[in-house]
């Protein structure tokens, strides 16, 4: 964060749709290994997000990244930034990154890019050097351990939400209880579902073994669905 000001955390998360199950980051290994609650986030697909809370159009270029091979993070507002050697520092893992030639010469406290501005929780980039990869996936995932009130209420939410997918989106469904079930969504007279067993644990290369997937994206969009609050988990696999 820049100037050492403070961030109201319901407001960004009232703009930005995004929650996070922790507000202050472990710094050290041993902090880290006493989280209770797994480090993660939430998003919320499709929110409109006011003008305010991010830029007013998508960036033309790559997102600058930290250096680390095992790291990779995105340059934005909560890294710690030296304006005077042009070097910023990785929330994720401390590492000091030097700024490209580009923004070196132009970045100042006065003059910040789009990432760093505090107010611009979410950035939108259109990267020139990747191609497209196609329409936008949401697979909702439904803990099934509910009364039958719950899920009839869940059932309209989905409704809600179905309506206001693209139209060219693709539409998966997860519902876990005991087991997990992957269901097949383009057979209509037959219902078809992989069962998966949930007391056991599966690395990404078994699952994809059990789904019969030979390509997957880069990450795919999890919503999970709760009465009548949606929220998107990105899952890199």
């Amino acid at each position: 964060m820049q100037g050492g000001e403070h961030w109201d955390v319901s407001q960004t998360e009232d703009q930005s749709g995004t929650r996070l199950s922790f507000h202050c980051w472990p710094s050290s290994r041993l902090e880290a290994t006493r989280c209770v609650a797994p480090i993660g986030a939430l998003y919320t697909p499709l929110k409109k997000l006011p003008p305010t809370c991010s830029p007013p159009t998508a960036l033309q270029y790559d997102p600058i990244r930290c250096s680390t091979a095992t790291c990779h993070a995105v340059l934005n507002p909560y890294c710690q930034v030296d304006f005077r050697t042009k070097l910023w520092v990785c929330p994720f893992c401390l590492t000091r990154n030097h700024f490209p030639p580009h923004y070196a010469e132009n970045i100042s406290e006065q003059n910040l890019p789009a990432e760093l501005i505090p107010q611009y929780a979410t950035c939108e980039y259109e990267l020139p050097s990747v191609p497209p990869s196609g329409p936008p996936a949401f697979v909702f995932c439904i803990d099934t351990c509910a009364h039958v009130e719950e899920l009839a209420e869940l059932a309209d939410s989905i409704q809600q939400v179905l309506n206001l997918l693209p139209e060219d989106s693709l539409v998966g469904l997860i519902t876990f209880g005991t087991n997990v079930q992957v269901h097949e969504l383009g057979f209509e007279g037959l219902p078809k579902a992989y069962v998966i067993r949930g007391n056991k644990e599966y690395g990404p290369q078994k699952v994809r073994s059990f789904l019969c997937i030979l390509y997957v994206s880069l990450f795919v969009c999890i919503i999970y669905v709760s009465d009548i609050t949606c929220f998107v988990h990105i899952l890199f696999i």
